[in-house]
């Protein structure tokens, strides 16, 4: 009997000359992320699902693929010396002109999908190709032509089999703004956050509901801001504070040690931005981690379910772009933050600033 295949690092170069299906997952501002089959050779379709392709959309602020793997190499994968597994093994894959045609055409009839229409279908998606999920504030942008662009980027996919649940969070500003007044109650993340709640603004992925300060911290506020990254299970969460800070808290460590090291960030750095490397700093403030969990086996029945730890990895650490008013953009943003108050606390401030 054959083994189940693993997705694991090396999987992203095995797969990268092979002829390959997209299936749409998800996306952000600047990429779309796609499952993959392989369609031939039939010897390595056992690697089916266990990558995913990150596409770039078409917008001034984004790089070819060839260049953002290039810049990744030689300026991000030298900071994590020592802390080389957190990273994602990458791989460049050479598309064709009919991926990129397919995947158009289908992003354009996924801009015609009522989603509101498809709730009652959504428990049925499990395992199924994601056609008709595409956020309503992500439509109507889509990948370059092949002329402009005919590389994607393999990555392992974290949520293979052996994973139950893959948690997703981002640290975000593990230090201080620069800008930010010396008595200040909320940290650089905490008063971006108020700010967009009350605005109702789009919140993203940097709020979960907590503080990124506290998780450099023990006892209660550590828990208090795990719980929210916690899966909905009924399963040992002692178990996962304690996993997480033997393995996670060390990795932020050295994420807040790097934000540390590219601080000119604030907004005087935005105003007079002549010989500042917004590109590395900025990255490193948007970086995502991801933790693949999986349900211990063989373990008595009365001790709930028992989660491990399988694997952590930081990625969105592409350099940031500052073309398209980007600088601009951070300067107005600081400036908005100093003027509007939002440093000093709030009544609904979880900052760890404020306690």
């Amino acid at each position: 009997m054959s083994t189940l295949h693993v997705p694991s690092p090396a999987c992203p170069p095995a797969v990268a000359s092979t002829e390959l299906e997209l299936h749409y997952l998800a996306e952000g501002a600047a990429n779309i992320i796609y499952s993959v089959s392989v369609l031939s050779p039939q010897s390595l379709q056992e690697h089916s699902h266990c990558c995913v392709m990150r596409l770039r959309k078409d917008l001034r602020s984004t790089k070819p693929a060839v260049a953002v793997m290039a810049d990744f190499d030689r300026r991000i994968a030298p900071l994590f010396t020592g802390y080389e597994s957190l990273l994602m093994t990458q791989s460049l894959y050479k598309l064709t002109p009919e991926m990129v045609r397919a995947a158009t055409e289908e992003l354009l009839e996924m801009d015609h999908v009522d989603l509101s229409a498809l709730s009652a279908d959504l428990d049925n998606l499990e395992g199924k190709p994601r056609r008709g999920l595409r956020p309503h504030h992500r439509r109507h942008v889509y990948l370059p032509a092949y002329e402009d662009e005919q590389y994607g980027i393999l990555m392992q996919n974290l949520q293979g089999p052996g994973i139950d649940w893959l948690v997703e969070f981002k640290p975000k500003w593990l230090v201080q703004s620069p800008s930010a007044p010396v008595e200040a109650k909320n940290c650089r993340t905490c008063a971006l956050n108020a700010m967009r709640r009350q605005k109702q603004k789009h919140q993203g992925r940097g709020d979960s509901g907590f503080c990124p300060l506290d998780l450099l911290e023990e006892g209660d506020a550590l828990e208090r801001a795990l719980a929210k990254i916690w899966p909905p299970i009924e399963g040992d969460f002692r178990e996962f504070v304690a996993a997480f800070k033997k393995t996670v808290q060390p990795a932020l460590f050295h994420l807040r040690k790097l934000q540390e090291e590219h601080g000119s960030v604030g907004l005087k750095d935005f105003q007079n931005p002549i010989g500042k490397d917004f590109g590395v700093a900025m990255a490193l403030r948007d970086c995502s981690v991801f933790l693949a969990l999986r349900r211990r086996k063989n373990e008595p029945q009365d001790q709930g379910v028992l989660v491990e730890l399988v694997d952590v990895k930081f990625a969105d650490l592409d350099l940031k772009s500052i073309e398209g008013g980007k600088v601009q953009k951070w300067a107005t943003m600081e400036q908005e933050l100093l003027d509007g108050g939002w440093y000093y606390s709030r009544e609904d401030s979880n900052c760890s600033l404020s306690r």
